[in-house]
């Protein structure tokens, strides 16, 4: 099978979420490598954008949204020289399982105030 999702989101959302609640917002959606590629890159409303529009793509390939799984399931890190990477917890094993799924590929954009993610999930 293979499986799609996208998300596209304005910057400035992101900005406002950080400007009143940025610890709280950043702990409940974010790993710790997640946080550390944040604040490696400045604390960025732009790369926070771009990790929350990947996370909400992914959900969306599965076809759960998050909820079913969480924000943290899903984890978005780099390669050395940028590739976005996938990697989800455990807990989503049996999903992945019943899609058929065993890998994603991610791409992340940014324009203007916006930031977009597109995945693609399939067996390889």
């Amino acid at each position: 099978m293979i499986t799609t999702g996208v998300d596209i989101i304005q910057i400035s959302r992101i900005e406002g979420l950080m400007a009143d609640k940025k610890e709280l917002f950043f702990n409940k959606l974010f790993t710790e490598k997640e946080i550390d590629y944040i604040n490696k890159r400045g604390s960025s409303p732009k790369t926070v954008a771009g990790l929350f529009a990947s996370k909400e793509a992914v959900s969306k390939a599965l076809g759960t949204g998050i909820g079913k799984v969480g924000w943290k399931d899903i984890e978005v890190t780099h390669t050395d020289k940028g590739k976005p990477i996938v990697t989800l917890s455990p807990s989503v094993d049996d999903l992945l399982d019943e899609l058929g799924i065993n890998r994603f590929d991610l791409s992340i954009s940014h324009d203007g105030d916006y930031a977009i993610a597109f995945v693609i999930g399939y067996h390889a």
